[in-house]
């Protein structure tokens, strides 16, 4: 009984001793995509994205856009590949859609649509009566196109503008001239060429190939020679170039046609076209490149006093613009700070009883100089004093000293060098200037000191311009 109880015991113990054994944890799942972003052509097609991961691990896959579509499983555990299909991009933009594969992004673009475009016929012939005409636009579907004339006497009577295949309809005018002409009608980069005979034995003959003008521009005129009833047009190609008569620029016969020519603020030079009657008259007008500048005076010396207004002349070209202007606060430009042609520039000057000074206006124009500085010099003052300190004693009193002053320039001073206007200011309260401010030339300032009671010794200054005179007052 004691050995049976002895092996039930050791096998409990043996049995509380050993541990079961636990399931080991799997790893997370990866994924890998053989490509995070495609690109498919304007017509579509299939395409597919590989997903690399262990054997146990699920995904999905989806579009976000309708022109992408699913052409397998959308689903799959282990390794896979998610096929798809694109459909064709009608649209000229190109367009990015996205798919969702196994968690991942996977941008998909696709090329918008290239339209190319054929007309039909290339071009066609008109006698000088015009008439209508039309062609056929053949392009792809949701190709956008219009229709551009390159002359103002072909219209487009229909068919102005249009996507995919089409039709343009357009209507020449009557060619009034006997030389014969040639336009076009462009459409998405193709065009469809014009060419119209002139009128028969009517010749129109002019009695210049060309004229020239100044920067100012100014007026010409054309004399035309033809046949009595012979119709003819003139036109410009610039718009610094207008017919003035006739109005509308048609005529017949012979007549004297009348234009005018802007000025030009462009510093080159510039051509332009008449025509008149199939022949050509060539205008070239000079730029301010051109222009020559003159400017007087350029060195200016003033006094100290100005009261009046000063002027510098400019001599150009009708039409050859400049400016003036100047940093120094004491001339003021009151006209002429800018200008076509030869004028003139105002200016004053402020009053100066301090040193001397001088400035510059400046004078500017275009190429091929920049310009001229006009140097303007203004005259001042010097000064002196007698006494430069004052001791005062404590009961105070009346006292002065003198000023003496100079011009800079001894022309503005007069004979008796009284050009120059200063005053006498006091520093402190217990100092009184008695003589009356301002005063001009050499002369004495006379002051009041007033009683020291505060028992120390006390300081102040009179100034006169740049000058300092130091008063010293005892105490009680």
């Amino acid at each position: 009984m004691r050995s049976r109880q002895l092996v039930v015991a050791c096998a409990l113990a043996l049995s509380g001793c050993q541990s079961s054994p636990s399931t080991p944890t799997p790893p997370p799942c990866t994924f890998t995509l053989s490509a995070t972003s495609l690109s498919i052509g304007a017509s579509g097609g299939a395409g597919s994205v590989a997903v690399s991961t262990a054997s146990s691990c699920a995904w999905t896959a989806s579009s976000s856009v309708s022109w992408i579509t699913a052409t397998g499983s959308t689903a799959g555990t282990g390794p896979g590949t998610f096929s798809f299909t694109v459909a064709a991009n009608t649209g000229t933009s190109a367009r990015s859609g996205t798919l969702t594969v196994a968690g991942q992004s996977v941008t998909i673009t696709q090329a918008g649509l290239a339209c190319t475009y054929a007309l039909e016929p290339a071009g066609r012939a008109f006698g000088p009566a015009g008439g209508a005409g039309s062609f056929e636009v053949s392009t792809q579907s949701g190709c956008a196109w219009t229709a551009a004339p390159a002359a103002a006497w072909l219209s487009i009577s229909a068919g102005a503008s249009g996507s995919g295949n089409g039709t343009v309809t357009y209507q020449v005018a009557a060619n009034p001239d006997a030389a014969p002409r040639a336009s076009s009608i462009a459409v998405g980069g193709a065009s469809h060429d014009v060419t119209q005979s002139g009128q028969a034995g009517c010749a129109v003959a002019l009695d210049r190939d060309r004229d020239a003008f100044p920067v100012s521009g100014g007026s010409g005129r054309v004399e035309i020679t033809a046949s009595s009833g012979c119709a003819w047009a003139a036109s410009s190609d610039a718009a610094w170039v207008r017919i003035t008569d006739p109005a509308g620029g048609s005529g017949t016969g012979s007549y004297r046609l009348q234009y005018v020519v802007d000025a030009n603020a462009g510093a080159s030079s510039r051509v332009g076209t008449l025509t008149i009657g199939g022949k050509t008259v060539t205008i070239t007008q000079a730029g301010t490149a051109s222009c020559s500048y003159s400017v007087a005076p350029v060195d200016v010396r003033a006094c100290m006093a100005e009261g009046f207004s000063r002027s510098i002349a400019v001599t150009t070209d009708d039409g050859c613009p400049w400016t003036a202007s100047t940093s120094a606060p004491w001339i003021a430009i009151s006209a002429g700070s800018s200008g076509t042609g030869s004028g003139t520039i105002v200016y004053t000057l402020g009053y100066n009883f301090d040193a001397a000074r001088q400035a510059i206006i400046e004078v500017r124009w275009p190429a091929p100089t920049a310009g001229q500085n006009v140097r303007v010099a203004q005259a001042g003052c010097t000064y002196g004093v007698s006494k430069t300190s004052i001791d005062v004693p404590a009961a105070g009193g009346d006292f002065s000293f003198d000023v003496i002053s100079s011009s800079t320039d001894p022309s503005c001073g007069g004979p008796l060098q009284d050009g120059c206007m200063w005053s006498a200011a006091s520093s402190a309260s217990w100092v009184t200037v008695t003589s009356w401010m301002p005063r001009w030339g050499d002369d004495r300032v006379s002051f009041s000191v007033a009683a020291n009671g505060t028992g120390s010794m006390r300081t102040a200054t009179i100034t006169v311009r740049d000058k300092v005179v130091t008063i010293r007052q005892a105490g009680s």
